[in-house]
């Protein structure tokens, strides 16, 4: 990895939650813990992508997440993530996610810096 990101660096990520999203049970649909995981990991992305060479992925190794209030499909969530330590092989990304200005979730989510060739036997070894 390049040196870098640096520590305090961010990446803003807005979403519209979408109809196909649901939710879980008979409840109104919502931006449910799955999509908003997700979400959590494209934003953190956005921050190692450019620091990668060009042998070598980020793979999620470690999310916490705390999901502290729900948002109603068609409304919009920013996700802003802040790189919190950089290290030789990953970086760790906090994230709070915001609706209309109030933190609906916070996460810690962790990066490591593997080569794209071994990472790719890894997976195809475990295909059988």
């Amino acid at each position: 990895m390049r040196p870098g990101p640096p520590r305090g660096a961010t990446a803003t990520l807005s979403v519209t939650v979408q109809p196909d999203v649901g939710s879980d049970g008979d409840g109104p649909a919502t931006y449910t813990t799955a999509p908003l995981a997700a979400d959590v990991e494209r934003v953190c992305r956005q921050l190692v992508e450019p620091h990668l060479e060009t042998a070598e992925v980020a793979v999620g190794v470690r999310l916490e997440l705390l999901h502290r209030a729900p948002v109603p499909q068609g409304e919009e969530v920013t996700l802003t993530a802040t790189v919190a330590t950089v290290g030789p092989t990953g970086v760790t990304c906090e994230v709070l996610a915001r609706h209309r200005g109030v933190i609906v979730a916070r996460a810690s989510f962790e990066q490591r810096v593997v080569a794209a060739g071994a990472f790719a036997r890894e997976v195809a070894h475990r295909r059988g």
